[in-house]
């Protein structure tokens, strides 16, 4: 047999390689909103894995995939040993040095590196990440209470995050009273460009958060927020707002102020795989309440109620995004879903004209009853089709 040629592939080709062997899952970590993705998760093992093999090959391999690598870091509590490799000198692809923060496009940050005795080295980190996009304060079981909060007695310092364009967010009250990077609203008036927030944890009072503007602010996603905040956030400047994800439906009176603060610039709403949005009709209030702007209405079809009564209104949504995520606490999944369809089908979506399959619907589709519903859909002129082939 003759050996094989050696393969020499252009430096370009590698590197389109690379980025699509080791890029996150579709649309986790955006800035921009896509339907049904995860928050405050980092990249999967499987792709850090395949980075770290990557730049262990050969010398050019690891000088080609070696800024893949560093691309999401988590800072653990060795943070003065990760402060100082960010600022060290790395060979690069060009033949040249550059520090590997330059690198860093996503950074989760534990609240228990950011007390008065480690914050120091956080703040260096964050100098020395320039390109960072998304910043990840995740929930953390371990944050200290109110028997620690001299740990958090004292400032704590910010910097500048003028490239940071997606902040997730999860809030300790006992520990933002410190500012600086421990303050939602420090490190907001520190990034203009912010496009994706998500919020969630311990408002108590929402008092801190007080008049914001957030100019570039395009999609918002509330986890598991109080009435307080929600409140307060209906008196915040979002002159782009979109776009807004519910993970936990909030107390009735102040998702509603939600609803008729913006509801008018909206385009799309999505609901979040939580079994208490099969607990009563979330549907019914929000399209009530924004019944000619939103045009994009997603939902995990089984952990949401159908719509209980008529909703004495026609609303505008055009486009119905279902994820079939399965719900163990269904006892009837044909019957539930039946019954979302034939909502679909009538007339209170008039101007409904795309429903779009997201998730596994493989088992779904070859049951026959899945035929009557899809022609149940069709007989109204609306198209049914696979997230994959939506365009």
């Amino acid at each position: 047999m003759a050996p094989i040629p050696s393969c020499k592939l252009p430096p370009e080709l590698w590197l389109i390689i690379f980025r699509l062997a080791t890029r996150p899952d579709d649309g986790q970590l955006t800035s921009t909103y896509e339907p049904f993705e995860g928050c405050f998760d980092m990249v999967s093992e499987i792709v850090l894995r395949t980075r770290r093999s990557l730049v262990q090959v050969c010398r050019t391999w690891r000088a080609l995939a070696i800024s893949f690598l560093y691309e999401d870091v988590r800072v653990r509590p060795d943070a003065d040993a990760l402060k100082k490799f960010l600022e060290s000198d790395q060979f690069t692809l060009e033949g040249k040095y550059s520090t590997p923060g330059r690198w860093v496009r996503r950074l989760e940050l534990p609240y228990t590196l950011t007390d008065h005795s480690s914050s120091t080295d956080v703040i260096h980190i964050l100098q020395s990440c320039p390109s960072i996009h998304t910043l990840i304060r995740p929930y953390l079981p371990d944050v200290p209470r109110e028997s620690n909060e001299l740990r958090y007695g004292l400032p704590t310092g910010i910097v500048a995050l003028s490239s940071l364009t997606r902040l997730d967010w999860w809030h300790y009250y006992t520990v933002a009273r410190s500012g600086g990077i421990n303050s939602l609203v420090d490190v907001l008036h520190s990034a203009p460009y912010l496009e994706y927030l998500t919020l969630g944890g311990e408002f108590h009072t929402a008092q801190e958060l007080g008049a914001l503007r957030l100019p570039a602010l395009t999609t918002l996603r509330l986890r598991r927020v109080s009435a307080p905040l929600l409140l307060r956030i209906c008196g915040w400047e979002l002159p782009s707002l979109a776009h807004i994800i519910v993970d936990f439906p909030p107390e009735s009176y102040a998702i509603e102020q939600v609803w008729s603060t913006f509801g008018r610039q909206l385009s799309t709403v999505e609901f979040g795989r939580n079994v208490v949005f099969l607990m009563n009709d979330q549907i019914t209030s929000f399209l009530r309440a924004s019944p000619t702007s939103v045009k994009t209405f997603n939902y995990f079809i089984f952990f949401t109620m159908f719509p209980q009564l008529p909703m004495g209104i026609e609303a505008s949504v055009e486009r119905v995004g279902i994820h079939a995520f399965p719900c163990r606490m269904l006892s009837d999944s044909w019957t539930h879903l039946d019954r979302h369809f034939w909502w679909l089908a009538g007339p209170s979506l008039p101007a409904l004209r795309h429903v779009v399959l997201y998730g596994d619907w493989s088992e779904i589709v070859k049951d026959l009853r899945f035929r009557r519903l899809r022609s149940c859909l069709k007989s109204k002129g609306c198209k049914v089709e696979f997230a994959s082939e939506s365009s």
